[in-house]
């Protein structure tokens, strides 16, 4: 770990260097130096702004060059009632502060080049990765391709979500996920279309194994392999159109890739495709999005056919997702000027997700559907100088994150009456599975 922060920070002088020896404008156009641009970031009032920064894909303007580097230092604090319990204050990684992450962004430009990565560290689980990194060409103001590690245009962008948490298709891999290959924008009279092909998903990072598998040392979710289901995500094609608006857009994503089994070389597939649509009136902001997947013949290395896939981020263990589902998200915030000292914005939101499943499981001759999830977060983003803080409320039935037992089959089957065992003949799916609730504050500096 220090040697990487060394490399890191030498890294980081090599590149400045150069920078840093300019003085004066650049040449005859009189731009700016990139020193204006140094360390002066707008990270505005709400998740759009604040957690992707990707300064260099914003910039359209050809006759500029500029550098920013910033970053982020986040401490974070639970408070949990799980499967009706809670438990003492102080308690591992639990109704204690932790440091969440910390995170160094680099964003460049010049004469239509980009370059943007950001790098995490989760020093509680001891887990570092790359969220995304990036080249780029700004063609015209309205043409640029990406190439490198970037964000998967479907759905949504650059989130579905208001609050510190996502919504449950981030969970499936389906908000904001990230992949290794090229995405191509372009706006045309109205329109905003995206064409992208990503040969593989993003590269692990490092992650500690008593967590999780290697391979799920990533910051999105993907199909990762574990010991008896190597499957991985290959070779996907993404397609996206979005009517922009004044103050909006309404869109459609389509999405495929294949299902790879490293140890049989079998294929599966999955396909995916969305509508979506958001739009601000004043202060208010409506996110709507309704999207369907299915992971068509995927089978573990046994040739047996799945009714679910193992999915895996964060560094921890992997789960169960459902082979096919349909979900269907609702956001909606207001915000709250305010000029009480350094307090200068509060935005309030509340964000649903219903994941309906389409798979069964046969138990004692009868067969069973899959039970759905329920993810509910009202919350608040209070912005104060550089200092954001999240308060989020975050509420969910058969979801991985939100138990007593991570993970485990909340989002295939669903949990059973015995939420702690596996689904089988003496312990059928539940009907009516706890609802749990979060406490979650994140507090952050920004810089």
């Amino acid at each position: 770990m220090r040697k990487l922060y060394h490399s890191l920070f030498f890294y980081l002088i090599l590149f400045s260097i150069p920078i840093l020896s300019l003085g004066s404008p650049l040449d005859s156009t009189n731009r700016e130096s990139p020193l204006t641009h140094l360390f002066i970031k707008d990270y505005g009032n709400s998740k759009a702004t604040l957690e992707f920064a990707n300064f260099a894909a914003q910039e359209s303007k050809m006759d500029t060059t500029w550098l920013k580097i910033g970053g982020a230092l986040r401490l974070n604090t639970i408070y949990t009632h799980f499967e009706g319990q809670t438990f003492p204050l102080g308690t591992e990684l639990r109704n204690d502060w932790t440091w969440d992450t910390w995170r160094i962004n680099v964003d460049s430009y010049s004469d239509g080049l980009q370059l943007s990565f950001e790098y995490r560290f989760y020093p509680t689980f001891n887990t570092h990765f790359l969220k995304y990194g990036w080249i780029g060409y700004r063609f015209t103001p309205t043409t640029n391709l990406q190439f490198g590690i970037t964000q998967v245009p479907f759905g949504l962008l650059t989130y579905a979500s208001h609050s510190w948490w996502f919504t449950t298709p981030y969970y499936v891999g389906l908000e904001d996920d990230h992949q290794i290959g090229f995405n191509l924008t372009k706006d045309y009279e109205g329109w905003r279309f995206n064409v992208a092909y990503f040969l593989l998903s993003e590269p692990r990072g490092t992650n500690e194994l008593s967590f999780g598998v290697p391979a799920s040392a990533r910051y999105s979710y993907d199909v990762v392999p574990v010991p008896g289901n190597t499957n991985i995500e290959r070779r996907q094609l993404n397609l996206r159109a979005a009517k922009l608006f004044k103050s909006g857009e309404i869109g459609l994503s389509l999405q495929t890739h294949e299902v790879y089994n490293q140890q049989t070389s079998h294929i599966g597939r999955q396909f995916a495709g969305a509508i979506h649509y958001e739009n601000n009136w004043g202060r208010w902001n409506l996110k709507s999005q309704a999207l369907y997947y299915n992971f068509k013949d995927v089978r573990d290395d046994a040739d047996t056919r799945l009714s679910y896939v193992q999915m895996g981020a964060y560094g921890f263990g992997t789960y169960d997702v459902a082979a096919e589902a349909a979900m269907y998200t609702l956001g909606l915030s207001y915000d709250i000027p305010v000029s009480w000292g350094p307090v200068r914005n509060i935005q309030v939101y509340t964000d649903y997700t219903y994941m309906e499943k389409f798979g069964e499981i046969e138990l004692n001759g009868t067969r069973h559907r899959f039970a759905p999830t329920h993810m509910l977060v009202p919350g608040a983003l209070v912005s104060a100088g550089k200092i954001y803080c999240y308060v989020d409320i975050a509420q969910g039935r058969n979801q991985p994150w939100l138990s007593d037992i991570f993970g485990g089959n909340a989002l295939g089957t669903g949990r059973g009456i015995d939420y702690q065992k596996p689904i089988g003949p003496h312990n059928p799916i539940s009907e009516k599975a706890a609802w749990n609730t979060r406490l979650n504050i994140n507090l952050g500096y920004y810089f």
